[in-house]
């Protein structure tokens, strides 16, 4: 492929692409999102070839450029859709709308206090239903230290939104 060969190219999808699918489909969690990705995969793959590292492992590096182009196509749609829409879901269906738009206020503010990494791991999780490892692999993060954010994280919405004391 580094030399403009199409058929390498050919052989590398035909080798790999079931494996990149079930990766994409596995983050994105789309059918229709993982199967435009795994263009973009085999796109960025073909442009990437002359700089591949040949004592590399070809499939780890054409591994790494589809998880590379899932957190890229979350990041992009998420630019497009705040993380805040979600926030409706969480609101208590007695309450009047302008209570709900005081709590969604109130957690939006909050989030806000958080680190940005942190915010994302916490909307992420409880509010998009994704799993822990499925947010640091997202995140690029080891999945200890996104338990360790998001246990935190908690305490401090809580304290922020209840006005309790934060014991960290």
């Amino acid at each position: 492929m580094a030399t403009g060969e199409r058929a390498a190219l050919d052989r590398l999808y035909r080798i790999t692409s079931g494996k990149v699918f079930a990766i994409l489909l596995k983050i994105l969690r789309d059918r229709a999102d993982a199967e435009d990705a795994l263009q973009n995969v085999y796109v960025k793959a073909w442009r990437g070839a002359p700089r591949f590292d040949p004592s590399r492992s070809g499939e780890a590096w054409i591994a790494t450029i589809a998880r590379n182009v899932a957190i890229d196509h979350i990041r992009s749609s998420r630019r497009n859709a705040s993380d805040s829409e979600g926030l409706d879901m969480v609101a208590d269906p007695v309450q009047t709308s302008s209570d709900q738009w005081q709590m969604r206020k109130d957690l939006v503010h909050c989030l806000e206090t958080l680190p940005e990494e942190q915010a994302r791991a916490v909307v992420q999780v409880y509010l998009h239903g994704l799993s822990y490892q499925e947010v640091a692999d997202i995140l690029g993060s080891p999945l200890n230290t996104v338990r360790t954010w998001l246990r935190r994280s908690l305490l401090k919405l809580r304290s922020c939104l209840g006005g309790e004391d934060d014991d960290e």
